[in-house]
């Protein structure tokens, strides 16, 4: 019986080897890491124009009594007191600054009064889960944020489309950390990135989700991933 010819062919001499550069697991591909900028604590007001998401990073240790009295005003009585009251002391306090930041931006990024906003971000009455976030504003624009932290760093999400933001704690140099952050990462900010009613009806091929990593500053020693959705395009470009 004579022997079986292999089904390929050696690869010839001149063959690029390209080797697998991209954080997210794809081959040959570099990914630039998202901006994500401090929150502008001193714009009441912007255009409200955005890309498919915008990111901003804030920093609670870094607040001035000034902009912590700031922020509060952009609460609602009822919501400023609803966090000062449960849970109390400096974690109340801590959320309390967390939601003011929120607000601050969907104000920015929608042109209405942060007081103005109407929240979504109740559990999912399909499933109880939180997640698809959204906020409206009186002129019916509507956006999708999700809001993440590790101590004093507080990472915001806002997107047209529904989003999910993920956040993985490391420890080491940069290099390292985002290297052995980026699959709890991403897994994180799956099962936060769908939409209302997406946990009970089956997903279909009109939106993809779109995976992207966000560098923070090293003494953070976390890895951030942020997934979006986007209407599906076969021919835009990986």
């Amino acid at each position: 019986m004579n022997p079986l010819e292999p089904n390929h062919l050696p690869l010839p001499a001149s063959f690029p080897i390209v080797p697998a550069t991209n954080p997210d697991g794809g081959w040959g591909k570099r990914r630039t890491p998202l901006p994500a900028p401090p929150l502008d604590l001193g714009r009441a007001w912007s255009d409200g124009e955005i890309g498919y998401v915008a990111l901003r990073t804030l920093v609670l240790s870094t607040l001035t009594p000034e902009e912590r009295r700031a922020l509060r005003d952009g609460l609602a009585p009822d919501e400023r007191a609803r966090f000062t009251a449960q849970p109390a002391g400096l974690e109340g306090e801590r959320l309390l600054m967390v939601r003011a930041g929120l607000r601050l931006l969907l104000g920015q990024l929608l042109d209405a009064d942060p007081e103005a906003v109407v929240l979504d971000d109740g559990p999912c009455p399909h499933c109880g889960r939180v997640h698809g976030c959204s906020a409206c504003s009186p002129a019916g624009r509507r956006l999708h944020f999700a809001t993440v932290g590790r101590g004093d760093l507080v990472v915001y999400a806002v997107s047209r489309f529904p989003v999910g933001l993920g956040l993985a704690v490391t420890d080491g140099p940069e290099r390292e950390a985002w290297l052995r952050g980026r699959s709890p990462a991403r897994l994180a900010a799956s099962r936060k990135g769908v939409a209302r009613g997406r946990c009970s009806r089956p997903r279909d091929g009109s939106v993809e989700h779109i995976v992207r990593f966000v560098h923070t500053a090293p003494e953070s020693c976390c890895v951030v991933s942020v997934v979006y959705e986007v209407p599906f395009n076969k021919d835009a470009p990986r």
